[in-house]
């Protein structure tokens, strides 16, 4: 019987979480050591709403995601597939929930900051830029408070719509409290968009169609998926966190991240008479053929 691999500690192994570029210049510099990597680098997790959704449990949902530490995580949705015609309850359920939630936004200990000026003039750039491109953005701002100027970098949460894709919002991941919103006429259109863009680390649907969320899992490349909620797959410890493609490569959280950071080192004992290594060696006879012919044909 053949011994376990010995498991060694990883070499060096480097976890690194940020956006694709920042992933692709860590990537660059561990490549110079042969150093393996494992990015998670979030990308524009996509939200894609079905006709048979419930509106307002998807906005709840939603918003509950994406005002959490004032969107600045990595699976928070970036951005909303609409079936066209339901922006205006979209609007009006988001505008509710975050009143439901936080009330005033500008000193309220359960609302998060943007967590440096960098980034606070960043997202205010790409409120501005979708502005002057045509969106219209809506600020879901209960106590109608003034964020014009604080030191508290504090960014109301806000509605864009009337998107297109020469918008900075629609390119980058936003990585803030501010959601685009997209329309479309028909399930294939949105999964088409979704395909059609770098692969996210996460993508959320919502609706009460199975075939159609068949459709969308199997039409949509993502690191991870969650059906009628956002985020839950994530803090889930028995599930791989990770990206694919732009979004990252490999997983870590429980058994996985235990996995990451080990390397097998595996070991055999000493050949017998009954090991194939003792007869696949010229010249090959009628045992060597019945071996293979087993070995090619094994279910």
């Amino acid at each position: 019987m053949a011994p376990p691999p010995t498991v060694l500690p990883s070499e060096v192994n480097f976890f690194g979480a940020g956006g694709t570029k920042i992933g692709a210049a860590v990537m660059e510099a561990a490549a110079k050591n042969l150093t393996p990597v494992t990015l998670e680098l979030g990308g524009k997790s996509p939200v894609l709403v079905g006709r048979t959704a419930d509106i307002g449990d998807v906005t709840r949902r939603v918003m509950k995601a994406k005002t959490f530490n004032a969107g600045q995580i990595c699976l928070a949705p970036d951005y909303v597939l609409l079936p066209k015609g339901s922006e205006d309850a979209f609007v009006a359920f988001a505008t509710m929930a975050v009143h439901e939630m936080y009330g005033p936004l500008k000193e309220n200990g359960d609302y998060t900051s943007i967590i440096n000026e960098r980034h606070f003039n960043r997202l205010r750039s790409l409120t501005d830029d979708a502005k002057h491109k045509g969106a219209r953005v809506i600020e879901l701002n209960p106590a109608d408070e003034d964020f014009a100027s604080n030191d508290l970098h504090r960014l109301p949460p806000s509605l864009i719509l009337d998107v297109n894709e020469e918008m900075t919002v629609m390119q980058d991941e936003i990585f803030g409290p501010l959601l685009p919103i997209k329309t479309y006429h028909n399930i294939e259109e949105a999964i088409t968009y979704v395909r059609n863009h770098p692969s996210p680390l996460a993508l959320y649907y919502f609706g009460n169609d199975v075939a159609e969320e068949r459709l969308v899992l199997d039409g949509t490349t993502s690191g991870g998926v969650t059906i009628n909620d956002c985020i839950s797959h994530g803090p889930t410890d028995s599930l791989p966190l990770g990206g694919i493609g732009h979004s990252g490569m490999g997983a870590y959280h429980g058994k996985t991240a235990f996995l990451l950071f080990l390397t097998l080192a595996p070991s055999t004992g000493r050949a017998d008479r009954r090991k194939p290594s003792t007869f696949l060696r010229p010249p090959f006879g009628s045992q060597t053929h019945a071996f293979l012919s087993g070995a090619i044909t094994m279910e």
